[in-house]
């Protein structure tokens, strides 16, 4: 079976992720897909928001949590070798 990867980076995007994430949940699909979500330590709301959509979303989305700022390249290296398809 055919499985896509939503490769998304975040970084104090609280304003901006919620709609982010709706949008690609909003998606009709006849295979499999996932979300993988790379929040890089933001300081706002992201990574509440971020938790709150992979609790609700078990099978369709994975948040990786750094221990602090990785910066935009080495964040989106580690959630795009975390992605399955």
């Amino acid at each position: 079976m055919i499985c896509v990867s939503v490769c998304l980076i975040t970084y104090q995007h609280a304003a901006f992720i919620r709609t982010a994430l709706e949008s690609v949940l909003a998606q009709v699909t006849q295979f499999e897909w996932e979300i993988v979500i790379g929040e890089d330590g933001s300081k706002d709301d992201t990574r509440k928001i971020c938790a709150e959509f992979a609790e609700r979303y078990p099978n369709q989305i994975r948040l990786l949590e750094p221990v602090g700022n990785l910066g935009m390249m080495e964040n989106f290296m580690r959630t795009f070798q975390a992605c399955r398809g």
